[in-house]
């Protein structure tokens, strides 16, 4: 005989269900991981978590995404503009930066705040880096075009790092449409980078040799990926120095 579930059978098993469902913590929409890309998640896995009351360069990563003032702490402006960000990306609103958030805000805010502390270069030389990794050498001072620097061909997104510390003396875009940083050390010495895509440090900052400084571009030179480094001994008030041999040294 055919025996097919009756109303109250169904009812039964309906509330069964029920029961089940309540001892599963099945995760809200708050809970569940915003949509992102692998190279995202695998950033955000390595990115510290920030709280209120924190300090330091991730911390200065993270303002400069959320656009507030880079003071290096995270203090109560951070701490609002976290939990809007968090909520108008449907994150948990709990002003603690983790995961979730760190993929909300990208792949290459993570990557900086991963590794703001601790990235450089496989080695110092005499207390200086490469600028560099993965790059094949471009043209040098001359170039039959007035080049006053030397470029390091690469890919996009590839990390720029500090060759000396020193005081950012000019960031932003320039008359041509590169993304740049002038770095100026101890006696006025300067080091400018161009052609960046992106930039982790604004005008007034402090750089530590080696820290990791923005990501390869071609703003500026469009369809040329390469990062433009030029010595000036005495600033933007002296003429430059060839550059070339002691980048070959420190990228040996």
């Amino acid at each position: 005989m055919d025996r097919r579930p009756t109303f109250r059978s169904l009812a039964a098993l309906a509330a069964a269900a029920v029961a089940v469902g309540a001892l599963i913590a099945l995760p809200t929409a708050s809970q569940a991981a915003p949509k992102s890309d692998p190279a995202a998640a695998r950033a955000a896995a390595q990115a510290p978590e920030l709280k209120k009351g924190d300090k330091g360069e991730p911390v200065r990563v993270l303002q400069r995404a959320l656009e507030v003032r880079v003071s290096g702490y995270f203090g109560p402006v951070t701490h609002i503009a976290v939990v809007r960000f968090q909520e108008a990306n449907e994150i948990e609103a709990t002003g603690i930066v983790g995961v979730d958030t760190w993929m909300a805000l990208g792949a290459e805010v993570a990557r900086a705040a991963a590794d703001s502390d601790e990235s450089f270069g496989d080695k110092a030389v005499d207390g200086r880096y490469c600028p560099a990794v993965d790059f094949t050498w471009g043209d040098g001072m001359g170039a039959g075009r007035g080049h006053m620097g030397f470029d390091l061909l690469g890919k996009e997104g590839s990390p720029i790092y500090a060759v000396d510390a020193g005081k950012v003396t000019r960031s932003g875009y320039q008359g041509n449409g590169a993304l740049i940083l002038d770095i100026t050390g101890k006696g006025g010495a300067m080091i400018f980078y161009g052609h960046f895509s992106k930039i982790f440090f604004s005008e007034g900052d402090t750089v530590k040799a080696g820290q990791l400084i923005g990501l390869m571009g071609d703003t500026g030179s469009p369809g040329a990926v390469h990062l433009h480094i030029e010595s000036r001994p005495s600033g933007w008030s002296g003429s430059a120095v060839d550059i070339e041999p002691l980048i070959r040294k420190l990228c040996a």
